[in-house]
């Protein structure tokens, strides 16, 4: 037999079966049949359909001259979600391009009412080159009624997946595609049953987060930030009542601002799991000593007493870090706090050759305080040698790095040279 009357029979016996379902689900149908259906029923009109042709059990036999041409999608296709899903798995079509072509009707069918609820970005006038330009995302743009539409809407579309393919579909569809499992590297340490009202309270917490962002029109100052921050320590509280403190803090280590913030601050340190954790701790730590300071209040501002016991707790919180992660690894993590720093390790600069410029920077200022404090030099005599301490030190920096990445380092963070010696302007020509 060849493939092509193989095939043949194949969808000549898809349409005995099709018919005879078709004719079963129209006579015997239920109420809450009926029910079921609509629920997964696509829009009306979203498909074009034709009636397939009528074919029976007896007539089967008179059907076996029909060309494989013959066959139409429309014997398959439904516009009742359960029923196409059904078919199609009657034509034993393989799980994953069964799980592509039902993803994609369902995605046709949502993703118009999707774009509909975002309104196009803000633009400034093109024709108007001065015009300053403020970019800021859809979510920021839409107005609450649009978020809240969007969100019921994805909701929506989830709860139709979900009674399609079960609760785990998008784990099977990141599994299908060779992808990492967000949702199981995000949510996976709470339990299944709790996930669904942590994302709900997420959501609400970026949603407050929205408003503030669109009242800013995306240019936070500090009111800006501290309403932020308020926003963000409320639904933490929630988050409280609803996980363990073991939960809590996984929590807080892959959603909060603080993390995130960390995980921007890190991008040359590129910490292993057990470092970040440490990270974490020590700059939330540091965030409690130090707190940002409420715009409106009137709180008198730390003593030179309390500045210096901040300062100690500061030095034993860094001590910490240092025994958690290793001498080495808190040094380097310090020094990648400098911006400077930081981009030229970012542009390619070896770590080594940073922390050697750490190191100048460090001699220099050592030896432009001694000169400072010699009473035996002679006003000229100081300025001369801080000049040569400059001199010298630049000289270095340029063998270290190279004129390109010595000269971004000056426009970075070299500003330090200066405070040992202003730059001496070129010599005018004779």
């Amino acid at each position: 037999m060849n493939l092509r009357l193989i095939l043949l029979v194949l969808c000549l016996a898809g349409n005995v079966w099709l018919a005879t379902a078709l004719l079963r689900h129209g006579s015997t149908a239920s109420p809450a049949a009926d029910a079921a259906a609509k629920k997964t029923a696509a829009p009306e009109n979203l498909f074009p359909t034709t009636t397939p042709p009528a074919v029976n059990a007896a007539g089967a036999a008179s059907t076996a001259a029909v060309s494989l041409a013959d066959f139409s999608w429309s014997q398959i296709f439904a516009p009742d979600f359960a029923l196409y899903l059904k078919q199609l798995r009657g034509f034993a079509t393989p799980d994953r391009q069964l799980h592509d072509i039902i993803y994609g009707a369902v995605d046709a069918v949502y993703r118009p009412q999707r774009r509909a609820l975002r309104p196009p970005a803000k633009k400034a006038d093109d024709a108007k080159f001065w015009a300053r330009r403020n970019y800021y995302s859809y979510a920021q743009q839409s107005t609450k009624e649009q978020r809240a539409q969007l969100r019921a809407l994805q909701k929506q579309e989830s709860e139709l997946l979900k009674s399609l393919f079960g609760a785990d579909f998008l784990a099977q569809l990141t599994k299908e595609s060779d992808g990492i499992d967000w949702m199981e590297k995000q949510y996976g340490f709470i339990p299944k049953e709790l996930r669904e009202k942590a994302s709900e309270i997420e959501q609400e917490m970026q949603e407050a987060k929205s408003e503030i962002y669109a009242l800013n029109e995306g240019n936070m100052d500090q009111y800006g930030q501290e309403d932020l921050r308020k926003v963000e320590r409320k639904f933490h509280d929630e988050m409280a009542k609803l996980l363990t403190p073991e939960q809590l803090k996984e929590w807080d280590l892959r959603h909060s601002d603080a993390a995130n913030q960390l995980k921007n601050d890190l991008s040359a340190f590129d910490p292993k799991e057990d470092e970040f954790r440490a990270l974490f701790d020590y700059k939330q730590a540091s965030d409690a000593l130090n707190p940002p300071r409420d715009p409106d209040s009137d709180a008198p501002r730390p003593t030179a007493e309390e500045r210096k016991a901040n300062a100690e707790k500061q030095a034993a919180l860094f001590a910490s870090l240092t025994n958690a992660i290793g001498t080495d690894r808190a040094k380097e993590y310090q020094l990648e706090q400098d911006y400077a720093y930081r981009s030229l390790i970012e542009s390619g600069v070896a770590k080594e050759s940073v922390f050697k410029l750490d190191d100048m920077k460090k001699e220099a200022q050592a030896a432009a305080n001694k000169i400072r404090k010699d009473k035996t030099l002679t006003p000229d005599q100081r300025t001369a040698a801080l000049n040569d301490i400059r001199t010298e030190t630049q000289a270095s920096i340029n063998g270290l790095l190279g004129d390109k990445f010595a000269k971004n380092y000056s426009n970075q963070g070299g500003w330090w040279l200066n405070s040992i010696a202003p730059q001496q302007p070129p010599p005018s020509a004779p």
